[in-house]
């Protein structure tokens, strides 16, 4: 392209259209150019330059929130090693403005080759700032894909590639779908909390307070209904259309507030009379009040950020929904018909794992060595603990009568109500029955997943406040005398104080290390297990808790902790009907990860049998193997211990997924394994990896750390975007 050639050009051009270009200044033709509707809004600029290779970039401006940033390049072909490391530095602060990026255009690298140097290098470094390359077909007549789309956004996809006659490449066609959720109203039974006073609060329940009975059972249930009464009384239930997943967020002041409603004023004022005076107020207004929520919301999360300096667990929250801002959002439309259909994937896909294994056969009793020291019952419950744990638990279920808000307000109370119940449960071992239903809320497990897909959704339990302290007031009775007794394996850092991935990935990064130091491969295996927690057999888990000592009215307790449970999928306002519970330890509970722990114990044991080195957190286990020092004593190890794995995972009837089982070769000698070592019964032997993900932390063959650095380095350039 050159000056001469634009009346050809805009021959070319379809009505409706507009053309910016870039001509090439150093030769005759050559050059970009980016034809775009003349309805859609677009800015371009080319001040900058890129090294071998000509550029544009682009805004699409799609909606006054939502800006489409890109950059458009050719690179002629010829040497590619200086483009493919200066890319990086040249697209960076382009690619962090905004979380909708994306670098198109013809690069002649041919991408589909990975043994490329040149097109390894630059693959690498996109990465490296969270871009991925989405054209996975040829995109010129020799078979090449020259034409990439690189995207680090859910909302941009590679859509075809068409065939064009004059031009020996192909067409790329892409899609960028920016979906604006307008929740729908849904008549929602609410109760007007916010405006019940303490004080009311406190008269109303000491009013008519229930007579106290031993009965937990019942006392439970006389307890819901006094608490039920007086919410009658004070904030009576108000049936009203609302809006089911809208919530003010804490950044929206009143300053935003009342410059929103200015706007609207405006905008009514200018669809009664459409002036251009109008316009132009109202246009103002828009840009004043864009400007002003950019603001508040930058100075908000500054605020939030410097008051939680030292709070990591508040740090991570804040950068979550900074990241990602619709990783909560269910978008989805509740129905009746979706909480049935829900219901029953949820409660058939645990009962057709579970009957999977086939009879069920009795737990061998000498699978952990009887424990000298036992416990027999639970240390009764004081006020002061009761009115603490309360404290320390910040959420409710749909079954409770009250929030937990107003639990703890009212804690004067029922407190001595309260205390009453819960000594008189572990007095009697009996859990109250009203207790033992959750109510079960879902989300996708990605915001972009197919919401017909119920594979797609994550249950999540929700259970009674009240359950959850008394749980967890037993939970640390139980961890108490397990930890001082050393009762848990020293493998197991799943949900132990002082203990947590950190600590389990830096045991098995030591060990291999360890092995690689003295010039030994190593084998690491990830085992892979389905659903773990949701089918331990209640009858294992009982005769494992009796040889860890656990014996009388506290065994008894958890007996009837974990009998006759239910739940029901709850999408307000519509839920189903409740399902049976057969196995599993309960979701969301404060006690089930210590009978996890309890349950899973004997699995050390039996790899230690055949000098495999184990390491777990909760469910995940991984088994460390030395392959060179004695091949023949390695080769037997690895291939009977995995044999007795696997039989005790069958009959603990847990699912170990072999497909999915990981094994990574670590060492200067891969080919010291062999698919010989893997037991046929387990079926085909996992093929090693060059790299395995083990608690979110990626391992390479050399421990060199590049892949997980890169992956940080990725993540972190996303992160910075939405920021």
């Amino acid at each position: 392209m050159n000056a001469s050639s634009a009346p050809d050009i805009a021959i070319a051009i379809p009505d409706g259209y507009k053309i910016t270009r870039k001509d090439r200044t150093n030769q005759v033709g050559g050059g970009i150019a980016f034809i775009y509707k003349s309805s859609i809004n677009i800015t371009t600029s080319t001040e900058d330059t890129l090294i071998a290779a000509e550029h544009m970039h682009f805004q699409i401006h799609t909606d006054p929130r939502t800006t489409l940033r890109g950059t458009l390049v050719y690179r002629p072909p010829g040497p590619s090693a200086l483009f493919s490391e200066s890319i990086t530095d040249f697209i960076s602060p382009h690619a962090i403005a905004s979380p909708y990026y994306i670098l198109l255009g013809d690069l002649n690298f041919h991408l589909e080759q990975n043994n490329d140097t040149n097109t390894t290098t630059l693959l690498d470094n996109l990465a490296n700032l969270g871009l991925k390359q989405l054209v996975n077909t040829p995109t010129h007549i020799t078979g090449h894909t020259l034409d990439p789309i690189f995207s680090a956004s859910n909302h941009v996809s590679f859509s075809h590639s068409t065939e064009i006659h004059w031009t020996d490449h192909r067409c790329v066609h892409f899609t960028f779908r920016r979906k604006t959720h307008h929740p729908r109203t849904q008549p929602i039974a609410r109760r007007p909390w916010n405006k019940i006073s303490a004080e009311q609060l406190l008269s109303t329940l000491n009013h008519n307070q229930p007579a106290i009975t031993s009965d937990a059972n019942n006392a439970a249930l006389r307890l819901t209904q006094w608490v039920t009464n007086c919410a009658d009384n004070l904030a009576p239930l108000r049936r009203h259309p609302s809006q089911t997943n809208a919530r003010k967020p804490q950044w929206f002041t009143d300053a935003l507030k009342n410059s929103k409603r200015t706007c609207q004023t405006l905008q009514k004022t200018w669809r009664k009379e459409h002036t251009a005076e109008n316009m132009s107020a109202l246009k103002n207004a828009t840009r004043e009040h864009h400007q002003l929520t950019r603001t508040t919301k930058r100075a908000s999360f500054k605020e939030r950020l410097d008051k939680n300096t030292h709070n990591s667990k508040e740090l991570f929250n804040i950068v979550n929904k900074l990241s990602n801002p619709n990783a909560s959002s269910n978008s989805i439309t509740p129905s009746q018909e979706l909480c049935n259909s829900l219901a029953t994937f949820f409660h058939r896909k645990i009962t057709e794992l579970h009957d999977s294994f086939g009879p069920q056969i009795p737990p061998t009793t000498t699978e952990l060595t009887a424990s000298a020291v036992t416990l027999n019952t639970w240390t009764p419950i004081s006020a002061e603990e009761t009115k603490t744990t309360m404290n320390t638990i910040h959420s409710s279920a749909p079954s409770d009568p009250c929030p937990y808000y107003i639990f703890n307000q009212a804690d004067a109370s029922i407190s001595p109500y309260l205390q009453t119940i819960f000594n008189s449960s572990l007095a009697s071992a009996t859990f109250p029955e009203s207790w033992k239903h959750a109510e079960v809320n879902t989300l996708l497990k990605k915001t972009t997943a197919d919401p017909n897909d119920l594979k797609n959704f994550r249950p999540i339990s929700l259970l009674p406040f009240l359950a959850k302290v008394i749980e967890k007031t037993v939970n640390k009775q139980l961890t108490n005398f397990l930890e001082d007794n050393n009762l848990l394996d020293p493998s197991q850092s799943g949900f132990r104080a002082n203990h947590s991935t950190e600590t389990a990935l830096l045991a098995v990064t030591d060990d291999i290390r360890t092995l690689l130091d003295n010039g030994e491969t190593t084998t690491l295996i990830l085992l892979d297990l389905s659903a773990a927690f949701d089918t331990v057999c209640h009858r294992t888990l009982i005769t494992r808790l009796r040889s860890t000592g656990i014996l009388g009215q506290a065994l008894d307790w958890i007996i009837s902790f974990l009998s006759d449970r239910s739940q029901r999928v709850y999408l307000p306002p519509f839920s189903s009907e409740p399902t049976e519970i057969i196995c599993g330890a309960p979701q969301c509970s404060s006690l089930s990860p210590t009978l996890f722990n309890v349950y899973m114990s004997p699995l050390a044991n039996i790899a230690r049998k055949h000098n495999i080195n184990i390491i777990s957190y909760a469910d995940d286990t991984q088994l460390i193997l030395s392959l060179t020092k004695d091949p023949a004593t390695a080769k037997t190890n690895l291939h009977d211990g995995m044999k007795d794995v696997a039989e005790w995972m069958k009959l603990s009837r847990l699912k170990l997924n072999s497909d999915k089982t990981e094994i990574l070769i670590l060492g200067n000698s891969p080919s010291a394994w062999a698919d010989s070592w893997w037991p046929t019964s387990l079926g085909t032997a996992p093929t090693p990896s060059d790299h395995a993900r083990n608690l979110g932390f990626i391992l390479d063959p050399l421990l060199t750390m590049t892949k997980q650095v890169n992956a940080v380095s990725s993540s972190c350039f996303l992160t910075l975007c939405m920021l």
